[in-house]
């Protein structure tokens, strides 16, 4: 216990004062903090200057009439965020619930790869609750990395060099529509010619790809709709109003009696991975042998 005696020989540090500083960073301001309360605007100042004192740094600065959160701050952030997470993991496991491990990636591959294999993710996870968040691919390998996530499934190509990662395979692109498209139709482009087509609206790398293929091959579909997600393409696709180009890994939500899809040659595939927080994982037991068996269950046939 000596060992932390420095720790409590100094004034200031109290759960409450750590709960007030994490819910300001991630707020962004002491008034939206506060929500628009002085009173507990002031007490927040307090408090985090109380923080400020006993680690003798700097965990705010000024700017004009705001405040903005320093290094220093964002990585106290970080192991508050931890330690909380720790202390509810084991005030829930003492209550006989099971531990949480969090998964984020974006919506099409949690609908099409992770809720399918549900029961088999949380077996391998030694049966704990699993929580799928989505979020955009870059938010995911940050929340990874700080802790926020305890796994995570992006794009190879969007991690940085030295993130350790275990390769789940290579994802396609297909043209997915009615059967009754088909009949009369031998190539994708000849679908694509004929039927309307539903798109993702503009912005993302997937459309920019899509739209340079089209213009390779000299196609000027008929679009019908725009939006936000895959998922929704799908939608379209399964209600019958037209084509669209969606992940392979998307026929697990068709039924090949009523539709069928062909791979979209040309169409570069990208590489999914599965990445981990490890220090969040043994703070629950999961052991790297566990995320590797976890990276076998979800590789891509």
């Amino acid at each position: 216990m000596k060992e932390f005696d420095r720790i409590f020989d100094v004034s200031g540090l109290s759960l409450d004062r750590l709960r007030t500083f994490l819910r300001v960073v991630e707020a962004g301001n002491l008034t939206k903090a506060a929500r628009g309360d002085q009173t507990k605007q002031s007490q927040f100042s307090r408090q985090i200057k109380e923080l400020e004192n006993f680690f003798g740094v700097a965990l705010t600065r000024r700017v004009g009439r705001q405040i903005e959160i320093t290094d220093e701050g964002h990585r106290l952030a970080l192991v508050i965020r931890r330690q909380f997470r720790e202390l509810d993991d084991f005030r829930e496991a003492m209550a006989g619930r099971s531990v949480s491990v969090r998964f984020g990636s974006q919506g099409s591959v949690i609908d099409w790869l992770l809720v399918p294999r549900l029961g088999e993710i949380s077996k391998a996870l030694g049966n704990a609750m699993v929580e799928l968040e989505q979020l955009r691919t870059l938010d995911v390998v940050r929340a990874v990395a700080d802790g926020r996530l305890d796994l995570g499934i992006v794009r190879e190509d969007a991690l940085p060099a030295e993130t350790k990662r275990w390769r789940l395979g290579s994802v396609g692109y297909a043209l997915f529509a009615a059967n009754a498209l088909w009949k009369s139709s031998a190539t994708v482009q000849d679908v694509i010619g004929k039927a309307s087509v539903a798109d993702l609206l503009p912005g993302g790398q997937f459309t920019t790809r899509w739209q340079e293929w089209l213009t390779k091959e000299k196609l000027r579909p008929r679009v019908l709709a725009r939006v936000s997600s895959f998922t929704d393409l799908a939608r379209a696709v399964q209600a019958g109003h037209a084509a669209a180009a969606l992940p392979e890994m998307a026929a697990v939500d068709f039924d090949p009696k009523e539709f069928k899809h062909e791979k979209i040659e040309d169409f570069k595939p990208r590489m999914l991975v599965l990445i981990a927080n490890a220090r969040s994982l043994e703070r629950i037991g999961v052991s790297p042998g566990v995320v590797e068996q976890l990276a076998q269950l979800l590789k891509l046939v």
